[in-house]
């Protein structure tokens, strides 16, 4: 069975767009497609006018999309400093990235960017002794220094509690609009989504269910969307 029926959607520059659903909706794989994670089985995804899968791996499409996964994606045994200069991979390549892990380049960058999100004394502390919270400012500050055009984010606040959760929210709408950025973010929270993005995309069983601004969507909708009743059993697609 497709994770996705047939879509389309525009997303504009410096929209911030949360897509809403139930667990196996198919949010997840469909960041992974914008992403460049996933390619489509029919169709294309389009950035800046330009077909996704002829943008080279690397510079070229770290500088127009960065994803946040739900799990974060940090290094353990590494450094806050060391896991946020990871974003400069697509900027350096391999061999400057190697010398990174020895003699951090662009040290400025990386501890301007984890000034920004609240945690520049934690800079020396390896990302396995981080709380919760501050490896969600960790994974921000590394979406940062890459500079993507547009950030997605997995369930950005998912393992977070209420104020936390907050908080990044909070961080990630004010970085978007100062920055100019796009964001894209798969939300469970409806509150949250409702309150830190213009657009709200609801997706059930691979399907866009309603496409409308923030404070379009009614409690109806969303009583609809989440459902337990007809929702598929796609193995763990979310």
């Amino acid at each position: 069975m497709a994770a996705l029926a047939p879509v389309t959607l525009r997303v504009r520059r410096g929209e911030r767009v949360a897509i809403l659903g139930p667990s196996g909706a198919g949010k997840t794989t469909l960041l992974a497609m914008v992403a460049g994670e996933l390619q489509p089985s029919s169709g294309a995804l389009r950035l800046d006018g330009r077909d996704l899968g002829g943008l080279r791996p690397g510079r070229e499409l770290a500088r127009r999309v960065g994803l946040i996964h739900q799990q974060f994606d940090l290094v353990p045994n590494l450094s806050a400093l060391h896991n946020v200069l990871v974003g400069r991979i697509g900027e350096w390549g391999l061999v400057r990235s190697l010398v990174s892990l020895v003699w951090p380049q662009e040290r400025p960058i990386a501890m301007a960017a984890l000034a920004r999100v609240g945690i520049a004394e934690r800079a020396p502390v390896r990302a396995g002794r981080l709380s919760g919270g501050e490896q969600q400012r960790v994974a921000i500050a590394r979406l940062l220094v890459q500079d993507p055009a547009i950030m997605l984010a997995d369930e950005p606040v998912a393992s977070l509690d209420p104020a936390r959760a907050d908080e990044i929210m909070q961080l990630l709408a004010g970085i978007a609009v100062e920055g100019g950025k796009t964001v894209v973010a798969s939300m469970h929270l409806v509150d949250l989504a409702r309150r830190y993005f213009t657009r709200l995309i609801g997706l059930r069983n691979g399907v866009v269910e309603f496409d409308l601004p923030a404070d379009a969507v009614t409690d109806a909708m969303l009583e609809r969307l989440y459902a337990t009743h007809g929702l598929r059993d796609d193995g763990g697609i979310v």
